[in-house]
């Protein structure tokens, strides 16, 4: 499964790749930055909405669904 970033507190996800390595590059000074107010981070980097929800990055598995055509009700996909 691929994983992805998601925001703790709303939701917000990083998918891409490029997104994702950017992130990872700013993990450091994200800690180091948390560390200095006291704080201990709980994720990877910050929320894009981190001024309106404080929340952070976190890895979450990234589930896979696939529908068989158009049909998606489900009596009819025996």
């Amino acid at each position: 499964m691929a994983k992805k970033l998601v925001c703790d507190r709303c939701g917000f996800e990083l998918t891409e790749k490029d997104e994702i390595n950017q992130a990872l590059e700013g993990q450091e000074a994200w800690e180091a930055s948390a560390k200095a107010r006291g704080a201990e981070p709980r994720g990877i980097y910050p929320c894009q909405n981190y001024a309106r929800c404080g929340g952070e990055l976190q890895w979450v598995e990234q589930k896979r669904t696939f529908l068989f055509g158009r049909n998606t009700d489900k009596r009819n996909l025996r």
